[in-house]
């Protein structure tokens, strides 16, 4: 076995053998779907039910609005002066008023609190004052609200690319999902391959490793040694995560198309069994939850997974290389962690830019800006892989990919310059000036 793949093995089998490494593998997924869901389920978390206190001077409102899980309100001051009402309750927690002035056109009404009661409580405020509004406006203008309710209508656009039915948010949503793991990715393990080249030197083994092999024979088995253990990461990952889609929608499935608990229902019931065909009539909420299955069971299946996964493998290959290499000569070139911070920044710059920009690129994946952060190599792994799912011409791909391929092998090599003088330099505060001077040492 050559050199290298000697250094790749070791960096390998000595990493994935750790405790870290399974417990990372099988929490990864869980921490990665938390970071997704928790900010959704935190935005949706109910506020501590609020009191709001109404005055109202247009004798309109009171009794009108009607309360829900997080507003209840009080109409016991409607007909009291707004100024008496609101020292009554200057010092109450959760405790709004709610003055509605009198004037011919209602545009604007106040809520006095002491504390912010939060965007969710005025947003209801708001909309339940807008429905009481325009049911009054109609009834003065005799208009029947049964026929305003008949002809209203709800128009759903369909979109089809290169006739090709496909769905916007959920391209969003895998672009965003797909940037952001190649984004931990490459920071993850480029950050282990630094760490691991400082050990060797620090301790001195570096000096004992290259008596056997050449300087960029040890920086290539590390990076592509600690690639692998990311590759062999993920593909547990996407393995774990297809198999709790695939039970979790047949634990669904068979909860609602089992024969026996439908029946069971129905006797509960109404006291007669029913044909289990007719179960999504006995409850309509499967209805709803067979139509989120089959919709999100179509997107899967009309996703280009080998483009989705191909582009994912390259970019996330191509990107951790570029990457990696770059913090091994950062690695090489410092005695202490703390002397790297002068050069971090510069490195990763461009991969927490691109993070940055991502929410632009995905609102417009064709944007001049997301072209461009696409075929720049430093940005490229995160924002072509964003642009992905939308759908790309072919020729930017390939220049994509050729631009960074060809990036790679110029990083790789300056890298290979700064790590072979790098790792036997000691005791010497480094610049970006000596940096330069080891490109051209002999």
């Amino acid at each position: 076995m050559s050199k290298i793949g000697l250094i790749i093995q070791r960096e390998y089998t000595t990493r994935v053998r750790k405790k870290s490494f399974l417990v990372i593998s099988i929490l990864g997924p869980l921490v990665f779907a938390g970071l997704i869901f928790a900010p959704i389920l935190i935005s949706n978390t109910k506020n501590e039910n609020q009191r709001i206190v109404v005055v109202d001077e247009t004798k309109t409102i009171c009794g009108v609005l009607q309360n829900n899980s997080t507003v209840h309100y009080d109409y016991g001051y409607c007909n009291i002066e707004v100024a008496s009402v609101k020292k009554i309750f200057a010092d109450s927690a959760h405790v709004s008023v709610l003055y509605i002035p009198k004037s011919e056109q209602m545009v604007q009404v106040q809520l006095f609190s002491k504390d912010d009661p939060g965007n969710d409580v005025v947003s209801s405020i708001e909309y339940q004052l807008n429905n009481t509004l325009e049911r009054a406006k109609m009834k003065a203008e005799n208009l029947d609200q049964a026929m305003i309710d008949k002809v209203k209508s709800s128009v759903k656009v369909e979109d089809n690319v290169n006739n090709k039915v496909t769905n916007t948010g959920y391209n969003a949503v895998l672009g965003y999902a797909a940037s952001f793991l190649i984004y931990i990715f490459i920071f993850l393990y480029s950050v282990q391959v630094m760490r691991g080249v400082m050990e060797e030197k620090i301790n001195r083994i570096v000096e004992v490793i290259i008596s056997s092999v050449r300087p960029f024979q040890l920086m290539m088995g590390k990076v592509i040694g600690v690639g692998l253990v990311g590759l062999t990461q993920f593909l547990i990952w996407v393995i774990l995560g297809f198999g709790a889609y695939h039970v979790g929608t047949a634990y669904l499935q068979g909860e609602m198309v089992n024969p026996q608990r439908a029946a069971t229902e129905q006797t509960l019931k109404k006291g007669a069994p029913v044909d289990a065909t007719n179960l999504s009539h006995m409850n309509p909420q499967n209805k709803d939850i067979t139509g989120a299955m089959d919709n999100v069971d179509n997107m899967l299946r009309s996703t280009n997974w080998v483009l989705v996964i191909g582009g994912f493998l390259f970019y996330f290959l191509g990107g951790y290389i570029l990457y990696s290499a770059l913090f091994a000569a950062v690695g090489s070139a410092v005695d202490q962690e703390t002397e790297t911070q002068q050069f971090m920044l510069p490195v990763t710059a461009p991969l927490i830019l691109s993070i940055v920009v991502m929410q632009s690129i995905i609102t417009n994946p064709h944007s001049t800006i997301a072209v461009w952060f696409s075929i720049i190599p430093l940005t490229s792994p995160i924002a072509m892989m964003a642009r992905i799912p939308f759908g790309i011409p072919v020729w930017q791909l390939a220049l994509s990919m050729s631009i960074l391929i060809g990036t790679i092998f110029g990083t790789v090599w300056l890298a290979g310059r700064i790590y072979r003088v790098g790792l036997l330099m000691y005791g010497k505060k480094v610049t970006y000036k000596e940096l330069g001077k080891w490109l051209f040492y002999k």
